[in-house]
C-alpha cells in the first residue's frame, strides 16, 4: 500500500468514528420523552407519565459498566441534592435479565437513593432513548416539566459532567410550563 492511500483510509476510519459518536447520542433536544414503565428493585414500579409537569433526571446505566460504577456516587448524590425539589431521579439498569439481585446488591452497596429500576423493560427504554444501537452506557437524559428531552449525556468523564447536570437541572426547574 502507498503512504497516500494509508493516509486516506486512516482519514476515513476518523471521520467514521467521529461521525458515529456524534449520531449515537440520543434523543434530539425538543423530542418527547418515550412513556415507559419498569419495576424497580424494592417492588414498585415507574412510570414515565407519571411525573408529568415535573423534572426528571434519567440514568442508563449497568453494574459491569466501569464508568457507570464511577458515575452512580454522583447520582446518588444529586438526588439528594434535588429530590427535595421536586425533581425526580430513576436510575435504569441495563443489566441482563437473571441479574436483578446483583443490582440490588449494587443498589444497596452505594446507599442509592434515588429510585433504582430494573426488568425485562428497561432494556426497551434504554433503545427508545438512546435512538441509535451505537449508544452506550452510562447514558443520562434530562426531561423538562413539558415532557421533552432537555438534554442527554452518554459516557461519564468526572466530576465535571455532574455541575453540568446540576446548571440544566436548575435552568429547567426555573422553566415556565406552557
Amino acid at each position: 500500500m502507498n503512504k497516500s492511500f494509508r493516509k486516506l483510509a486512516l482519514a476515513a476510519g476518523i471521520v467514521g468514528l467521529v461521525a458515529s459518536a456524534v449520531l449515537a447520542q440520543g434523543l434530539p433536544k425538543g423530542s418527547k420523552a418515550p412513556d415507559f414503565s419498569v419495576r424497580d428493585i424494592k417492588g414498585g414500579t415507574f412510570k414515565l407519565s407519571s411525573y408529568k409537569g415535573k423534572v426528571v433526571f434519567l440514568n442508563f446505566w449497568a453494574t459491569w459498566c466501569p464508568p457507570c460504577r464511577a458515575e452512580f456516587p454522583e447520582i446518588v448524590k444529586l438526588n439528594n441534592a434535588y429530590a427535595k425539589k421536586g425533581v425526580k431521579i430513576a436510575s435504569v439498569s441495563v443489566d441482563q435479565a437473571g441479574k436483578a439481585e446483583a443490582v440490588k446488591q449494587f443498589a444497596q452497596d452505594r446507599k442509592a437513593t434515588q429510585q433504582v429500576l430494573y426488568g425485562s423493560t428497561a432494556g426497551k427504554a434504554f433503545e427508545d432513548y438512546a435512538n441509535d444501537p451505537r449508544a452506550g452506557i452510562p447514558m443520562n437524559v434530562l426531561i423538562g416539566k413539558d415532557g421533552k428531552v432537555i438534554k442527554t449525556w452518554v459516557g461519564y468523564s468526572g466530576e465535571g459532567d455532574a455541575k453540568d447536570w446540576k446548571a440544566e437541572i436548575d435552568t429547567a426547574l426555573k422553566a415556565k410550563t406552557k
